[in-house]
């Protein structure tokens, strides 16, 4: 790659990163069927492919650059550099991604995403599923409004929580009964039996302490956090967002296996 190639990367990374992968492939074949001896008719021809005045400025930035600063390079090649970049952009994003996400005081210098945030935007994501799986349920109106609206959507619904007493379809008012009237009319909701637990040696049962969310078998949050306004905002709570990669399914699988061997069994309404 020769210095004046070199000098066009900034702006045509600019725009890959900011423009919709169809919008980028109509720019790079207006560059190479155009005109580009004609500048000031090409620039305005160019600019006029992004729907979105807010972003124009960057193809212009780019336009400018290869008119002012690489004017030799032919407006073929500037094409293929943009579909190549997009190209690789595409690739890049669909690549698995792994954010840490923290409730807690924030310490300076350490970026980490929000426990609350992580959460919502799993579940604003959701387009066809969503899985949510945690041990308690307390005050979390925000989740509960997304999570209706997800439903509402057309997103199918799972909620996985725990039932503290041993009597199976009375549950606790910090479990099931938190996630409200309008979740349970929308969501398919599953419970543990304690027929089904193991027992330690002091007779006490295992309990589901498991917390996660799974959105498309793609996008899956996994924390200490329990759905409760104390672990999304005020404890110290860890935990991982993972988007892409084989991981996102394999929790499904799991739970899909728990429910089809009756391990995990629904809650009649």
């Amino acid at each position: 790659m020769d210095d004046a190639t070199a000098i066009l990367l900034p702006p045509i990374i600019a725009v890959v990163s900011s423009l919709a992968p169809g919008t980028v492939d109509a720019l790079a074949q207006t560059i190479a069927t155009g005109h580009p001896g004609d500048w000031p008719y090409a620039r305005v021809q160019i600019m006029q492919v992004v729907p979105q005045p807010q972003l124009r400025h960057l193809v212009g930035e780019l336009v400018d650059t290869w008119h002012q600063q690489a004017p030799h390079i032919p407006a073929a090649q500037v094409a293929v550099m943009l579909r190549t970049a997009a190209a690789t952009t595409q690739h890049m994003r669909q690549e698995q991604r792994v954010d840490l996400v923290w409730t807690g005081p924030v310490m300076v210098g350490v970026a980490m995403r929000r426990t609350d945030q992580a959460l919502l935007h799993v579940i604003t994501t959701a387009q066809q599923s969503l899985l949510i799986v945690s041990f308690a349920v307390y005050k979390i109106p925000t989740i509960t409004a997304a999570l209706v609206q997800a439903a509402q959507r057309g997103v199918t619904l799972r909620v996985c929580v725990d039932a503290p007493e041993p009597g199976g379809q009375t549950l606790a008012y910090d479990t099931l009964a938190a996630l409200g009237p309008a979740v349970a009319q929308h969501a398919a909701i599953y419970l543990w039996p304690h027929a089904q637990r193991p027992t330690g040696s002091g007779g006490k049962a295992a309990a589901l302490h498991a917390k996660c969310a799974v959105a498309d078998a793609h996008l899956l949050f996994v924390s200490s956090a329990n759905l409760t306004d104390y672990a999304l905002n005020l404890n110290m709570e860890l935990g991982v967002l993972i988007a892409g990669g084989p991981q996102p399914q394999t929790v499904v699988n799991q739970f899909d296996a728990l429910i089809v061997q009756g391990i995990l069994q629904r809650v009649k309404g």
